[in-house]
């Protein structure tokens, strides 16, 4: 299987090549073909530290010249769909970071372009493959029924994020809480509290949601705080689960899950000695995805899967409140 990697800055190299250099050494059909991106100083820095065939500055050159069975794409957000479709309009199997897009009119663009070229795509929502979502996932199927989740509760908090657009990373949030609900919203309202600071601006989003299951969940954003962290915790009848979830390879955590019955502590996790492609969930995901490609499918989360996530992204960036009423599944 010949593996391409398009984008090769910041967190590609803290995580993705870490975790493309550990799933090549434990497979043996695994090539890392070849690398690109636009710095040509990075794509080679990229090939060298990770072991790839060769680099490139130009992502349609790399693709008419390695014909590669898979490829991994990390660019920024901006750049993503243009990137995503010239990948899949290939027939090429796709693992593409988060966020699908900008907007719910560049993934179904997406959409479209994976439906001609035939191939599968997976989206890098990485909390779906973190060790401490995934036994938060075995604990909840265990012991609480979807249907009797009272609420959902989940907070993202970030140290002195001024980011003109904060929504491309508020849509982990969402999808965090969305994938602990395991089950679609069946509405959502968002509110918005601007913040100001030094001739700076940011805003504190809540989301507040009704699932198709019926759990309620409530998601609180706060860009600028003077910490990072990422929390959540389930309640139903007579139980809880709280979890702290793992940020950024710079402060990462160690993710930790702890299960209470009438609050005695039946049960808990805790990431302790795990490095930051585990940790965060890119080793999984990465692998999840070459066995889909091996398999033909299927891949999770696929594009499909992420319509509620991108258009409460798109509102939030749009500072619009709804409230919104999505089709049920």
């Amino acid at each position: 299987m010949r593996v391409c990697m398009a984008g090769c800055g910041s967190f590609a190299l803290l995580c993705h090549g870490p975790a493309q250099r550990m799933l090549r050494a434990a497979s043996a059909d695994v090539t890392l073909a070849a690398c690109c991106d636009t710095d040509p100083a990075s794509s080679r820095d990229y090939m060298a530290a990770f072991g790839f065939g060769r680099s490139y500055a130009d992502l349609r050159e790399m693709l008419e010249a390695e014909r590669p069975d898979a490829v991994i794409l990390a660019v920024p957000p901006a750049a993503t769909c243009a990137a995503a479709c010239a990948v899949l309009g290939r027939g090429v199997p796709l693992l593409l970071e988060k966020p699908p897009g900008l907007d719910p009119a560049e993934l179904e663009r997406m959409i479209l372009a994976q439906e001609k070229g035939g191939a599968g795509a997976q989206v890098a929502f990485n909390r779906h493959y973190m060790p401490v979502m995934r036994r938060a996932l075995e604990i909840l199927g265990g012991s609480f029924p979807a249907g009797e989740v009272e609420r959902i509760d989940y907070e993202m908090v970030r140290a002195e994020r001024w980011d003109p657009d904060f929504s491309t990373t508020a849509v982990h949030a969402i999808d965090g809480a969305l994938v602990l609900a395991r089950s679609p919203f069946r509405t959502a309202e968002l509110a918005f509290q601007p913040q100001s600071r030094g001739g700076r601006e940011a805003t504190d989003v809540t989301v507040r949601a009704e699932c198709e299951c019926g759990s309620r969940v409530s998601v609180r954003i706060r860009p600028v705080s003077s910490s990072n962290s990422d929390s959540a915790r389930v309640d139903a009848a007579g139980q809880s689960l709280s979890l702290a979830i793992p940020v950024s390879p710079q402060s990462p955590g160690v993710g930790s899950a702890e299960h209470r019955r009438k609050g005695v502590v039946v049960g808990s996790y805790s990431g302790q000695g795990l490095g930051a492609p585990e940790s965060l969930g890119v080793l999984g995901e990465t692998e999840a995805f070459l066995n889909g490609v091996r398999a033909g499918g299927p891949f999770s989360p696929g594009l499909r899967d992420c319509r509620q996530r991108v258009a409460l992204m798109d509102a939030i960036r749009r500072r619009d409140a709804g409230p919104f009423r999505f089709g049920t599944s």
